[in-house]
């Protein structure tokens, strides 16, 4: 019978321990088959809770299909209260666990700018503006050459790098349209072309909706918890 464990830290929004609350741990089963309560655990006040369970929390007469669990957690107030806290993503594991959950209550706006959208614009300016300065840099060891007294190994490296100059920008120039064309073709064909940066355990746009912060390691052995 396979043993499993499911462990973590949960704090609140200052970044203290949440030991005001419990977790409950299951597995997700299909529309046949109600999702199995694998246990819980009360939240200590370091925030730390440990699940450990077999098999046999989840086995059922679908056992051969079942595989390894499909785990996701609630988290409850210890006051009676029957709403979820939050709840968190499905997860695989073949042995262990390990969750770091940070409960938020931002209030949504949901007029918010997407302070993200863009960000493949502003990379195709930003690699504008690097041409323009290896231009510029071109023009200035030009004027050097033409206008100063240098010494001869200064003179011989300014004199080798405006001779590449042409070659250069051409090459960025390749780099540039490859990178333009994928970002107007490609990306914008899949909708993500102004998407950026999107973390792991934040929605597509933070600011406005309501969400709790995870993070989720699904371990294939044993560890000894710190």
């Amino acid at each position: 019978m396979n043993e499993y464990s499911i462990l973590g830290k949960v704090i609140n929004k200052e970044n203290l321990p949440a030991d005001n609350y419990s977790v409950l741990a299951f597995d997700r089963d299909n529309i046949l088959n109600p999702d199995d309560l694998l246990g819980q655990s009360i939240i200590d006040p370091k925030g730390m809770f440990k699940i450990d369970f077999d098999s046999s929390k989840f086995s059922s007469f679908l056992e051969p299909f079942e595989g390894a669990p499909d785990v996701y957690l609630k988290i409850k107030e210890q006051n009676g209260q029957k709403n979820d806290i939050l709840m968190t993503k499905e997860t695989q594991t073949n042995k262990e666990i390990e969750y770091h959950i940070k409960i938020t209550d931002n209030t949504p706006n949901p007029n918010a700018p997407d302070i993200y959208a863009g960000n493949a614009r502003r990379l195709i300016n930003m690699l504008n503006e690097v041409r323009d300065i290896i231009g510029i840099e071109t023009e200035i060891n030009i004027d050097l050459l033409q206008n100063q007294n240098l010494p001869k190994e200064i003179r011989n490296r300014l004199e080798d790098f405006v001779q590449g100059s042409d070659e250069r920008r051409r090459n960025f120039e390749h780099v540039l349209v490859i990178v333009s064309s994928f970002i107007d073709s490609y990306l914008e064909e899949l909708k993500i072309g102004g998407i950026g940066y999107d973390g792991p355990q934040v929605p597509r746009l933070p600011r406005r909706e309501k969400y709790n912060q995870e993070i989720i390691w699904p371990r294939g052995e044993k560890f000894k918890w710190a």
